[in-house]
């Protein structure tokens, strides 16, 4: 206890002829100054602790908190703003940690490549505002009617990209039709009139020893241009 008083000795030793000490301890009478400076100094001592303490307390709130708005920051340096889907350096990310994962267990696997159908005439006589609120629909549209773990992401302008892991390419065209009839029957209301929209989509299964994730995307791509040559609001397969 910081008020108790504290006693003080003079002590010291003296040496025998056997080589033996002798402790003397003498009690000493401590006056007034000097029994406030040692309480002061408990006092200094304690309060130091006790702001040591807060100290700590308050590094970690502050370490809590940027960990947390670092884990925000890298959380949307990998989403699309618009969308709130994976953005592209996300899902090509994904997409080359799924071939990974293929090339070690030999599981199917495939891709689809979705197109909004005549988004740039939709762009030049509504506006891009319009515009943004058909991506915003198509989006989710996908997301909505996927499930895991295939991953929606935006890979750029009016093109999405689906993986569909242990999924082969009959799966993966069955999936696209779905995803064709669900936005085609679901419209986006623009200034109190609805607006149909359509996608085009190409199918690609990753083959084994011969596809990079690019050349993957690639024959997809390819085969989302053939649904467009086609008629548009369809689905091809790569060859």
């Amino acid at each position: 206890d910081e008020e108790k008083k504290t006693i003080f000795y003079n002590c010291s030793f003296v040496p025998l002829d056997d080589k033996r000490l002798v402790f003397i301890a003498e009690h000493l009478d401590s006056d007034t100054s000097m029994q406030q400076i040692v309480q002061r100094l408990n006092r200094q001592v304690k309060m130091f602790q006790v702001e040591s303490e807060s100290a700590k307390k308050i590094a970690r709130n502050k370490q809590t908190e940027v960990d947390a708005i670092a884990a925000q920051a890298d959380e949307l340096s990998n989403m699309d703003v618009l969308t709130f889907l994976p953005n592209r350096r996300m899902i090509v990310k994904a997409l080359k940690d799924e071939i990974m994962r293929v090339k070690r267990y030999a599981a199917p696997f495939s891709i689809s490549v979705v197109d909004v159908d005549n988004f740039k005439k939709v762009n030049d006589v509504y506006g891009h505002l319009v515009g943004d609120e058909v991506l915003k629909h198509v989006a989710y549209q996908l997301q909505d009617h996927t499930s895991n773990p295939d991953l929606v992401g935006r890979y750029g302008g009016e093109e999405f990209l689906i993986l569909l892991p242990s999924t082969d390419a009959s799966e993966a065209a069955e999936q696209a039709a779905r995803l064709c009839r669900f936005v085609r029957e679901s419209q986006v209301s623009v200034n109190a009139q609805l607006l149909k929209v359509t996608i085009s989509i190409g199918v690609a299964q990753y083959v084994p020893g011969i596809d990079t994730w690019d050349t993957l995307l690639n024959r997809a791509d390819a085969a989302m241009f053939d649904a467009k040559k086609k008629g548009r609001d369809r689905w091809s397969v790569a060859k």
